[in-house]
């Protein structure tokens, strides 16, 4: 009985590992993801008339396809 506990739990940490690889590894994906909403808050600031955010949205937008395209 005592060896299904350890099994239990040794499944349960391995599940959590890969869980947290995961999140955490860089793919282009998500860059290109995050670059896509950086991209369309810039849209947003532009049309509220906020220029300088804007250009800091696009400029950040760039730089998440630049190190997307390096992943690939």
């Amino acid at each position: 009985m005592i060896w299904w506990k350890i099994l239990g739990v040794v499944i349960a940490v391995l599940l959590a590992l890969f869980i947290l690889y995961a999140l955490f590894q860089e793919s282009s994906q998500k860059y290109y993801r995050k670059a896509r909403r950086l991209h369309k808050k810039g849209e947003q600031a532009y049309i509220h008339r906020e220029f300088k955010d804007a250009e800091e949205y696009y400029q950040k937008a760039e730089a998440a396809r630049k190190r997307a395209r390096e992943l690939e």
